[in-house]
């Protein structure tokens, strides 16, 4: 089978927790299972929120390594590089266009000698816009396709997103998650619809789980409803606690449980709250958060901004019912009274929808059931692999007959694997 050179270009990459770059992780490690050769360009390994000073003046230092079998290059810039970017960090806000351009190019002349010769550049959207700028002006020195996977958002409007609203255009292929996203690049930001590829989400799950072992590792005998996402406001966290009290005058067994890193807000929101019914675990690590998923009642993410929403679809493949936003996004993945409810983010009607599923057993594992058969059918890793690559070559991604290149050797002192980005913390 022909194969393809592939360099990705992604602002943060895994360890870091977060759903686009999880959701990149193992679209990667598919590539590499079919036999094309990927590798990355990143700014860090280490969820951080300062996109303008991660990818500039606070930068880490330049490495090379792998995880998990994917070949790494961490961008760092020399103290002289940093001190050209500053003027333009400083004044980005105030001049977006021009800072966009000198730092991207600044960026660049650290990315071109790691880059390698790829058939195409393929860039995920987190963060500000410095490195899939680079990326893209990378991809046309070389004649070579640049694809774009925008993770939009239907709340970045305006001037503010300006540089990545040129970047959606430019790009010869974009990876839209849902068909309402897709939509939505065509209506609001002038994307030519037949660049568009729609391709899903796969699920990301540990292969060793135990739901059981989770119930006893946090004391949790009975029923419980579960959340799993960013703790931000937008995601209907509030929601979902305001929900409680009228889930437990009908359900006053039922638990919630939080899964996911938290934030300011979620910490204020918790400070006060003493019912035992209220589990919030924060940060786990993927096998826990398996195993919680093998083990609720439902999942319940009433987010108001997602791509996608990645947890409905790893909530299905354990035959579990959801509960997700009124969004279009989200009503793109979840058939609202089949495979789950979709609900404003008022706790009247999410405790109402989630009373309906504690209250129906039947119907809650039916909606699971049908979850899990859309998972089948729509969202496996190989189907979301093979649409990406159909994607790759309708932008033009010259194939490689003769078999792959060499992966990137690192450099001497790089390092291998999950140990070597702890020792770096």
């Amino acid at each position: 089978m022909p194969r393809l050179n592939i360099l990705y270009a992604s602002t943060v990459y895994p360890p870091a927790i977060g759903g686009a770059q999880m959701h990149l992780h193992r679209l990667i490690g598919e590539m590499q299972r079919a036999g094309h050769s990927p590798r990355v360009v990143t700014h860090t390994s280490r969820y951080r929120r300062d996109w303008v000073r991660l990818s500039t003046v606070c930068c880490e230092p330049r490495l090379d390594y792998l995880y998990e079998g994917v070949p790494i290059s961490r961008l760092g810039f020399s103290p002289g590089r940093r001190l050209r970017m500053l003027p333009w960090a400083a004044a980005y806000y105030g001049c977006m266009g021009g800072a966009v351009r000198r730092l991207s190019r600044l960026i660049g002349d650290e990315l071109e000698p790691l880059a390698g010769q790829p058939a195409l550049v393929h860039a995920t959207r987190i963060g500000r816009e410095f490195l899939a700028r680079a990326a893209c002006e990378f991809a046309h020195r070389q004649s070579i396709p640049f694809v774009l996977t925008p993770n939009h958002h239907p709340r970045w409007r305006g001037w503010l997103y300006r540089e990545y609203d040129r970047l959606y255009r430019e790009a010869d292929a974009v990876i839209a998650l849902t068909a309402a996203e897709k939509d939505l690049l065509v209506s609001e930001k002038g994307v030519e619809a037949d660049r568009i590829h729609v391709t899903g989400v796969g699920p990301i799950l540990a292969d060793e789980f135990c739901g059981e072992a989770f119930r006893r590792r946090f004391g949790i005998a009975g029923r419980f409803v579960l959340y799993v996402g960013q703790q931000l406001r937008y995601k209907g966290l509030a929601a979902v606690v305001e929900a409680a009290p009228a889930v437990w005058q009908r359900h006053a067994d039922v638990r919630f449980v939080f899964i996911g890193p938290p934030t300011g807000y979620s910490r204020r929101l918790f400070e006060h709250m003493r019912d035992r019914r209220l589990v919030n675990l924060g940060c786990v690590d993927l096998a826990t958060k398996t195993s919680a998923l093998a083990a609720c009642e439902l999942l319940c993410l009433p987010s108001l901004q997602e791509s996608f929403g990645g947890v409905f679809v790893e909530a299905w493949s354990h035959r579990k019912a959801v509960i997700g936003g009124r969004i279009a996004q989200v009503a793109s993945v979840i058939d609202d009274g089949v495979d789950g409810l979709l609900v404003n983010q008022n706790a009247g009607e999410l405790s109402a929808a989630i009373c309906r599923l504690l209250s129906d057993a039947d119907e809650c594992q039916a909606m699971g059931e049908t979850g899990w058969r859309k998972v089948e059918q729509r969202y496996t890793w190989r189907q979301i692999a093979a649409s990406t690559r159909e994607a790759y070559v309708a932008a033009g991604a010259t194939l490689d007959t003769q078999g792959v290149s060499e992966p990137m050797v690192c450099q001497a002192g790089a390092r291998d694997s999950r140990d070597s980005w702890r020792a770096e913390q």
